[in-house]
């Protein structure tokens, strides 16, 4: 049904599967991420969205997040480690207010 995953302050995936999309489950599982990010000690937390995905962007700017720049990690896909774009984006996070921190200011 739907997964967050993440190491550190990097959530590294956050997954819905498509029968329950657009029905809350996303938003509460990114909100119940970020208080457990939160919880285990960090005030930012970061993620990278596929360029082009603008759907999963919006989203995440809905939600609260601060698109940062673009960078390029190395993945593995079919034919081997390939670079692929991702729009970096981060968020203050926080246990007191549920995640819900106000944006992200410039480091």
């Amino acid at each position: 049904m739907a997964f967050a995953a993440w190491r550190g302050p990097l959530l590294g995936q956050l997954f819905v599967a498509t029968p329950y999309r657009g029905t809350g489950t996303a938003s509460s599982l990114l909100s119940t991420s970020e208080i457990e990010m939160a919880r285990e000690g960090f005030t930012e937390a970061e993620l990278h969205c596929l360029v082009g995905n603008e759907r999963a962007r919006h989203f995440y700017e809905r939600m609260g997040w601060v698109h940062k720049g673009q960078i390029t990690e190395s993945v593995m896909g079919a034919a081997g480690q390939i670079d692929m774009p991702f729009w970096r984006m981060i968020k203050i996070i926080s246990v007191r207010d549920g995640g819900n921190s106000a944006p992200a200011t410039r480091r």
